[in-house]
């Protein structure tokens, strides 16, 4: 299989045909499967994300043979060619994307750590002086050494706080499945379940980039994917409830009622629900600091004139 086409590949510039050969290939045996996966990582990693965006290609090419010179026999592409056709952006998000699960997948010999927070919240500074905070029930994978070129962390489950320390010449990669949020230096929040994984920035830049599609976040930015999708929709970030399991405040800044009671189901492992659809939207603004659920319903029920009702393990805002 020519490097030239597993490249195009890697771009989604195939024809059909050129996709069908490509998966033939890789599907004719685990030898196969294994050599793609190898050839796709490391061209990945040998990839530097240009600040002035041009790709220097045959750079990329002879850092990747110095790689994997002593395997096999490795052929020069055309990436003159390669370099011409294919845009920038679309080079820039594959690099990243499959970066970091090269080097993920290196940490197999060199060793990783797994931190799982379990019913609590818990604070943690990794390797390389970067502090993380988990939500309960969350679970990140991470070298215990962050070798290499980068800094690789995959978040298994749940939501995790990065206050990332800076070192340019190591960008720090988040792989939570498909989605990859690449930063240098800065401190945003990452929330990933089965249905969305959704980013916060709160200081720097993020990029986020899931099948070869990319964005660029800044502070008081945020982009919700859903993992069924690639399309991806940054927008201003209005929601300071999602603070809460670190700072331990509910802050409800004109925020709708069915994303506070989100939010304290979350916080209480409770059950509450908004039995009237009308209801769903009533905006509220205030603050909760050290409240127990019983005195936030109360708030909550005497501004908006409902009721809280207990019934069968549930309590429903009526």
């Amino acid at each position: 299989m020519s490097e030239d086409l597993i490249i195009k590949y890697l771009l989604q510039e195939t024809t059909a045909n050129e996709e069908e050969r490509v998966k033939e290939w890789i599907a004719a045996g685990p030898e196969n499967e294994k050599e793609f996966k190898r050839f796709e990582l490391i061209w990945s990693s040998s990839k530097e994300l240009e600040t002035s965006r041009t790709a220097d290609a045959d750079k990329a090419w002879d850092n990747f043979k110095t790689k994997v010179s002593g395997h096999r026999k490795v052929v020069k592409p055309n990436l003159r060619s390669i370099r011409r056709d294919y845009s920038w952006l679309k080079i820039a998000a594959v690099v990243f994307i499959v970066a970091a699960a090269w080097t993920f997948y290196s940490t197999v010999n060199n060793g990783y750590a797994t931190l799982e927070s379990g019913n609590l919240v818990r604070k943690e500074t990794l390797p390389d002086g970067s502090e993380v905070t988990l939500n309960k029930n969350s679970r990140i994978a991470y070298s215990r050494k962050f070798t290499g070129d980068t800094r690789s962390v995959k978040l298994e489950k749940g939501e995790v706080f990065f206050n990332v320390t800076a070192d340019k010449s190591k960008p720090f990669i988040i792989e939570a499945d498909e989605v990859v949020v690449r930063v240098v230096g800065t401190s945003f929040n990452v929330k990933h379940n089965s249905h969305i994984t959704e980013i916060i920035v709160e200081t720097g830049i993020v990029q986020v980039a899931k099948a070869g599609r990319m964005v660029e976040l800044r502070a008081g930015e945020r982009v919700s994917i859903d993992n069924n999708n690639p399309i991806l929709r940054k927008k201003p970030n209005t929601d300071k409830l999602y603070k809460f399991y670190r700072s331990k405040i509910f802050v409800a800044d004109n925020t709708p009622l069915w994303r506070v009671v989100e939010v304290l189901n979350e916080a209480y492992e409770s059950n509450i629900i908004i039995e009237n659809d009308q209801h769903k939207n009533l905006s509220l603004n205030t603050t909760f600091e050290d409240e127990s659920l019983e005195e936030i319903l109360r708030v909550i029920t005497q501004t908006f004139k409902i009721n809280a009702v207990k019934e069968n393990g549930k309590i429903i805002l009526r």
